[in-house]
């Protein structure tokens, strides 16, 4: 039996052996790259998803927007939203006293207060309390100057309550001399334009 000459094939095995291990590395390498890539593909993949996602949100708050653009113009241009108008509500209360034709009016305002959670909704609703005392000739007065207040208000304004009370007792004379007075709690709403109640 005859030996393979080792000297020979020592510098073919070696090469043959460098060769191996070359693309033993070669595949290990390329294998890491694919998987990086695959791993970078489905990243890309899921922030084009998150992007068609938001633009999708946005397109649809945008049609949310324009579908009510002009009732949010008309609840500003009433007074509703932005800060509270204090004095228009001052005058649309002695306004609403003159068409009614009434014999004047006190008013007091108290604070703005955050309205009920429950009424608000999670949004910055605030309500302002207004005391009306009116006197009155007969007690139809009241709704003739609650119609005209509702006229003229600017805002939202809503009637908590009314006491009517005999300011005599003085037995009912036909004169133009009121015999009545009502005391009116009312509430003015606002929606803070920002976001934030003040």
């Amino acid at each position: 039996m005859t030996r393979p000459p080792f000297p020979v094939l020592k510098l073919p095995l070696m090469l043959l052996l460098a060769v191996l291990l070359l693309s033993a590395g070669g595949i290990l390498w390329g294998h890491r790259i694919a998987t990086d890539a695959d791993d970078a593909l489905r990243a890309q993949e899921a922030a084009l998803n998150q992007a068609r996602h938001e633009l999708d949100h946005s397109r649809m708050q945008q049609r949310l927007v324009a579908t009510h653009l002009a009732d949010y113009r008309a609840l500003v241009a009433r007074g509703f939203v932005g800060a509270e108008d204090r004095l228009a509500w001052i005058e649309a209360a002695q306004l609403a006293n003159r068409d009614a034709g009434l014999y004047g009016l006190s008013y007091r305002l108290m604070p703005r207060n955050a309205s009920p959670a429950a009424l608000a909704q999670g949004l910055p609703l605030g309500q302002t309390r207004m005391t009306l005392t009116l006197p009155l000739l007969v007690e139809t007065d009241l709704g003739r100057y609650l119609d005209a207040l509702r006229t003229r208000a600017p805002g939202v304004v809503r009637v908590r309550g009314c006491r009517l009370s005999r300011l005599d007792n003085a037995p009912f004379e036909a004169a133009d001399r009121p015999h009545l007075q009502a005391e009116c709690d009312l509430l003015w709403f606002t929606l803070a334009a920002n976001g934030g109640a003040r």
